[in-house]
């Protein structure tokens, strides 16, 4: 799977895919939900070929990320002739599988898969979330799970969000990320209670720790507490860090 450098890079491979489908994976390495699911696109990069797929490190290419407005991880963003024809945030491999099946066309699970690069790469699945499920049924991957694959963790510990139409990942200070939905009306305040009561629920003391944004970078201290997500310009999704 080719990996993408810059917005420039982004920008060449996908003049050069020319009516390909292209499927970008945006992840960071220290983001759980990505791991899962990158040896998931693996399984998919081998089975289709008219879809070409790669990847967006977004601690390494912010400029990309920043343009195409990537504030979750993982974020799967699909091209059409250069323009973006949807994009699904989040693990969620049935809404990636039905989006590639839309506007790849044909069997959605035939061929063997193609990078920007324009050679096949095969790769070898390293990893997995849990042992069988449909998608790992769907992609190959059962048998690898059941005879020594990567077991699953156990979860922490999380306390839910209060709910609505804004989704917020925050990534702790161990790498972990836990995610939340909230209101356009909620504060930035009530989002560092919602991470205070996930620490607290994991043993984690960190005073006076605060959240920002990367992608533009922005710290969330005193005043700026007391605006709406709206007024943050955070929604309907942003990817916060917690720093002390």
């Amino acid at each position: 799977m080719k990996h993408i450098s810059s917005n420039a890079d982004l920008n060449s491979q996908l003049a050069s895919a020319g009516s390909k489908l292209v499927v970008v994976d945006f992840f960071a390495t220290w983001c759980g939900p990505c791991k899962t699911l990158a040896p998931v696109l693996e399984g998919l990069e081998k089975k289709h070929s008219s879809t070409i797929f790669a990847k967006v490190d977004v601690d390494q290419a912010n400029d990309c990320a920043g343009e195409h407005k990537v504030t979750a991880m993982p974020t799967i963003v699909f091209f059409k002739e250069r323009s973006e024809v949807g994009r699904v945030v989040g693990a969620n491999v049935g809404e990636i599988q039905a989006m590639i099946k839309k506007y790849e066309g044909g069997d959605a699970f035939a061929g063997t898969g193609q990078t920007l690069g324009g050679s096949d790469n095969p790769s070898t699945v390293t990893g997995g979330s849990s042992p069988g499920g449909s998608w790992a049924s769907a992609l190959g991957l059962s048998g690898w799970l059941s005879s020594g694959g990567a077991k699953a963790a156990e979860p922490p510990k999380t306390v839910e969000g209060p709910g609505g139409s804004c989704q917020i990942q925050v990534r702790l200070l161990d790498g972990s990320t836990i995610r939340g939905d909230f209101e356009p009306s909620h504060t930035v305040q009530e989002v560092q209670d919602f991470v205070t009561a996930n620490l607290d629920a994991r043993g984690v003391n960190a005073p006076g720790f605060f959240l920002m944004t990367n992608f533009p970078k922005v710290v969330y201290k005193d005043d700026a507490l007391q605006q709406t997500l709206q007024d943050a310009k955070l929604t309907p999704r942003a990817q916060l860090i917690v720093r002390v």
